[in-house]
């Protein structure tokens, strides 16, 4: 009787404890090439899948490592990996957990082509003039800076998967601003940790000393000089570690990127410290002397808190500066901008990640506030953004990329997408200064026709006005309403715009504009209501009076809803006048 309850007890334990352990064993497998002779190796990727580390090892050596969703077959969509630069080397990628019978090494490939050529950019929710990474998930932009006519475009990315994780820098290029040209990730990994959000300068006086054979034109201007990128290295050792900042360079105008081999250039100080901002201050009291002016870097340090750096190299930094309890955390920008034009009245401008800033003044060393914080941010999907670097001075512009969260791109290879382009200008308004957002002006050479102008008066909350010669799903619309009185009467004071089932809402008791659940304060100007609307395939914005309100919106359209639009609201109480540019996908040929 012993025997048969043993026997039971130990069947008992097999069923319960071994079976289940023996379906979930995993086992180290590696992926070997013993020369590389290709650029790139695509590895099969399935989202769900159990993840695993893979390390990449060249000649043995270790260089990066990531976690990914390894397809064991049918994958969803290939990652990319530049290994081009390790030519004619040993190639191994060690997957630490891998199910016994997938077939990942078999469907791992190499070639000189990035992944799913004939099938990116034509994916069912791919936005058609907003960027978006080729594969995998985007959030915030860094390294915005322009060089001899190209813009640089680099972004957190995680190649390996549709989700966040594995923070790379990500980098695309673009002569418009619209069609871009992405390749492969510059700044990956390493011993220091994953790269978290920064920013890009050129180096023109090559004060860095990293150009080590400068060459000049005739009037002794440097040619070559070095591209600058600071980024925050941060979670080394699988999310172990302490975040600080470190410095990558590029020699051949960005094609390729350098670390610095002193990194971090700023070790950690407190907190979550991250995200640099780095820009050329020009000492305006002594511009003729060749040593004047120097390199400031924005950091974020730790709640609310801020502070400013300076230096002469790019290498050494001093701390000159705390701007504290701004009422937001993240991404600093940092910028000067003339008021209403006028080149002889210019403020500075502090940003902070969720899009509140501070107007104020600074001499190279103190930023002092002269008023702020404000928004142009009232919730919706806008996070975390930054301006370009190195813009002509023949332009002028302030140039700003902002990542739009949250969108939902639902079964896509892909994740997240950012803003239109926006120009920034500060602008006298009754209540003070303002900072002002609108579209760049290059999305008009997207249009496809003239518009054709439409009028009317609004006749009814419940009379629902259609605008006409509306099509497609790419639009670039014009609002303005004519207030035939400020003076609010009984009833509802409300008008309101709606397009592919999404609301926006003006109420001139409250004096509040709402665009579907995001709600922002927009006084009427001259009686007159004006609106901006740039409408994607996931995406709207919403510019409000001129871009003193802006709200970006992600929605995703199941339901392929036409772009049926209209416009109603209390009968008399405004005339509309409307116009409708349709836009051209800047991937189509």
């Amino acid at each position: 009787m012993n025997q048969i309850k043993t026997f039971l007890r130990l069947l008992l334990f097999w069923v319960v404890f071994a079976i289940p352990n023996l379906s979930a064993q995993t086992i180290a497998q590696t992926y070997e090439c013993n020369s590389i002779n290709k650029r790139f190796v695509h590895l099969p990727v399935k989202t769900g899948a159990p993840k695993t580390w893979v390390s990449v090892n060249i000649d043995g050596v270790w260089q990066t490592e990531f976690e990914i969703e390894l397809a064991p077959e049918n994958p969803d969509f290939y990652a990319t990996l530049e290994v081009g630069q390790w030519k004619g080397k040993k190639l191994s990628l060690n997957a630490e957990n891998v199910t016994p019978g997938s077939k990942w090494i078999s469907l791992t490939k190499m070639s000189d082509e990035m992944s799913d050529e004939r099938l990116v950019y034509k994916e069912e929710y791919r936005p058609q003039f907003h960027f978006s990474p080729r594969r995998g998930w985007t959030n915030d932009p860094n390294g915005l800076v322009y060089y001899k006519g190209t813009y640089h475009l680099f972004f957190q990315h995680n190649p390996f998967g549709a989700s966040w994780g594995n923070m790379t820098w990500g980098h695309a290029v673009s002569k418009d601003l619209f069609h871009w040209t992405e390749k492969p990730d510059a700044v990956l990994a390493d011993k220091n940790g994953v790269v978290f959000s920064g920013s890009a300068v050129v180096d023109t006086k090559n004060s860095s000393g990293l150009q080590k054979h400068p060459k000049r034109d005739k009037n002794g201007n440097i040619i070559n000089p070095p591209l600058v990128a600071f980024y925050t290295s941060t979670a080394a050792n699988r999310g172990k570690g302490e975040s600080a900042q470190s410095m990558v360079y590029s020699l051949d105008e960005g094609k390729t990127w350098i670390k610095y081999p002193q990194n971090p250039v700023i070790p950690h100080i407190i907190g979550g410290n991250r995200d640099p901002k780095v820009f050329w201050y020009e000492d305006r009291q002594n511009p003729s002397n060749p040593n004047s002016g120097h390199w400031v870097m924005a950091l974020y340090l730790d709640g609310q808190d801020y502070a400013l750096f300076s230096s002469k190299d790019l290498i050494h930094w001093i701390k000159v500066c705390d701007i504290k309890n701004l009422g937001c955390s993240e991404c600093p920008d940092m910028f000067e901008l003339p008021v209403d034009g006028n080149k002889q009245n210019t403020h500075w401008v502090f940003w902070g990640g969720d899009g509140k800033y501070l107007i104020g003044t600074f001499n190279g060393k103190d930023f002092i506030k002269e008023s702020g914080p404000f928004t142009t941010k009232y919730g919706g999907n806008d996070y975390a953004a930054q301006s370009y670097s190195n813009i002509p001075a023949t332009d002028g512009r302030r140039i700003q990329f902002s990542w739009m969260q949250g969108g939902e791109y639902t079964n896509m290879p892909f994740n997240q997408q950012f803003t239109v382009p926006r120009e920034l200008s500060l602008r006298s308004t009754p209540e003070g200064i303002r900072l002002f957002l609108n579209p760049v002006k290059e999305i008009e050479r997207l249009r496809i026709a003239k518009a054709i102008p439409f009028a009317a008066t609004l006749q009814g909350v419940d009379k629902f006005i259609k605008v006409p010669n509306l099509k497609g799903e790419l639009l670039d619309i014009e609002l303005q309403f004519d207030l035939k009185s400020l003076q609010t009467s009984e009833g509802s004071n409300v008008f309101t715009t709606e397009i592919f089932e999404q609301k926006i809402t003006y109420d001139l008791d409250t004096r509040m504009i709402e665009l579907v659940g995001v709600k922002a304060p927009l006084a009427p100007v001259k009686n007159r209501i004006k609106l901006r609307l740039v409408i994607d395939r996931t995406s709207m914005e919403l510019f409000a009076n001129d871009g003193i309100i802006q709200i970006a919106k992600c929605f995703l359209n199941k339901d392929k809803v036409p772009a049926n639009m209209t416009i109603s609201g209390k009968k008399d109480m405004a005339n509309v006048t409307v116009k409708v540019y349709q836009l051209s996908s800047v991937w189509r040929k």
